[in-house]
């Protein structure tokens, strides 16, 4: 009897611990979408959110193909959706300084 109570403990902190671990990486692990040249092709880069969120995948609002759109040429949507993916993604906060950051992390 003692014993099948202890089993079911460990049952028990497994279970707890797999929710947690589970929820831990949902919050601080995202997936951004890369574009690269015709050979390098697209795909998803893991990385640790610098602030947790429910979103897992992200996608840069400036890049467009193979071209990168810069800050000014935005409209204020994209602006407001490149500031949060700089914030997140980089934990950057200055759009200027996430271009070159950007740019210079980019598949050539």
């Amino acid at each position: 009897m003692v014993l099948q109570n202890l089993d079911m403990a460990k049952k028990f902190v497994f279970f707890v611990g797999g929710i947690f671990l589970f929820l831990g990486a949902w919050l601080f692990v995202g997936f951004d979408r890369y574009v690269g040249d015709h050979e390098v092709g697209s795909g998803w880069d893991p990385f640790i959110k610098t602030d947790p969120t429910f979103q897992v995948i992200f996608k840069n609002p400036a890049q467009y193909t193979l071209d990168r759109d810069s800050f000014d040429s935005l409209d204020n949507v994209r602006k407001m959706q490149f500031l949060e993916y700089c914030s997140i993604r980089h934990g950057i906060h200055d759009p200027y300084r996430c271009e070159e950051h950007i740019e210079g992390t980019r598949i050539k």
